[in-house]
């Protein structure tokens, strides 16, 4: 299967040191890792921290066919972690992603693509939105469409949410992120019926909503699919799970497996990598089998 992340590459910067990262890097190393031929379509800088950069994408052995470089410095992202290991971000703007480009290998990538997953950080410029959007269009009808909404900051509006949704048939949200919905678009306050009223509206075939260390759930139209409690693991961090969850999620659905099958070995591998630090750490051989 072919599997696309568009969108940010970042080093997330914590107090002891830097790691790369970004959300669509990160779920596409996660789908590599599960045996999808995976490819991230984002921009880096021509300076010596997209250097690093490369190098370091290198490693993870993703395809960077679609890694472009211009002018704009590499993407970064300053980040403490409070009590918990929960991450708290500040993102640099005006950097490589924000000036992303539709080139034609990337809308013919597209067109070839089971998947294709983006969220609503890398859009917050008028030039990525475009480009972004451009290469969801070139997706088949038959693509698994996942918009991860990832509300990062500032960096959203109503309007950019909409035109994602409109967009997607798979929605990833979380504990965070829903109510910010449910504010945004006046959705009945308890949760299931907002989610519904999500599926209804955009015509989703599923809605993906993790609620940290409490559970999540699988939501399609005819309401919830597979609910399941969050394991209780020693968490270094939480940077890249969700990421992960969706990766798994994806790479599972289009194998073949059941939602409730897929969505349980997503619980699986993200509970994983929260024991982790950073998100960019391979899985065990055993999470790699088609049953964990």
């Amino acid at each position: 299967m072919k599997i696309i992340g568009i969108g940010e590459v970042v080093w997330d910067c914590f107090p002891e040191g830097k790691r790369l990262g970004g959300a669509p890097v990160n779920f596409c190393f996660f789908a590599k890792e599960l045996g999808a031929e995976s490819y991230p379509i984002t921009a880096i800088g021509s300076d010596e921290l997209g250097d690093e950069t490369f190098a370091e994408l290198e490693k993870t052995g993703l395809d960077l066919s679609y890694v472009s470089r211009n002018m704009l410095p590499t993407g970064k992202v300053l980040v403490t972690l409070n009590a918990a290991g929960v991450p708290q971000y500040d993102i640099v703007e005006h950097v490589a992603w924000d000036a992303m480009e539709s080139r034609d290998a990337a809308l013919q990538l597209a067109g070839e693509a089971d998947a294709v997953c983006w969220g609503s950080l890398a859009l917050r410029s008028a030039a990525s939105r475009s480009s972004i959007l451009k290469i969801v269009d070139a997706a088949a009808d038959s693509t698994l469409k996942v918009f991860d909404i990832n509300i990062r900051q500032h960096f959203y509006s109503k309007d950019l949410i909409v035109e994602s949704l409109q967009r997607a048939n798979i929605l990833k949200l979380n504990e965070d992120e829903l109510p910010l919905l449910i504010g945004l678009f006046s959705l009945p306050s308890d949760y299931g019926e907002a989610i519904a009223a999500l599926v209804d509206r955009f015509s989703l075939r599923y809605v993906i909503f993790t609620q940290g260390a409490l559970c999540s759930g699988i939501y399609a139209s005819g309401g919830i699919v597979s609910s399941i409690a969050t394991p209780k693991v020693e968490v270094a961090d939480t940077v890249g799970a969700g990421d992960s969850f969706t990766a798994a999620f994806v790479v599972k659905l289009l194998g073949g497996e059941t939602v409730a099958d897929a969505h349980r070995q997503a619980v699986a591998i993200s509970a994983y990598i929260c024991t982790r630090r950073g998100a960019i750490n391979p899985l065990p051989e055993k999470m790699k089998s088609s049953h964990l």
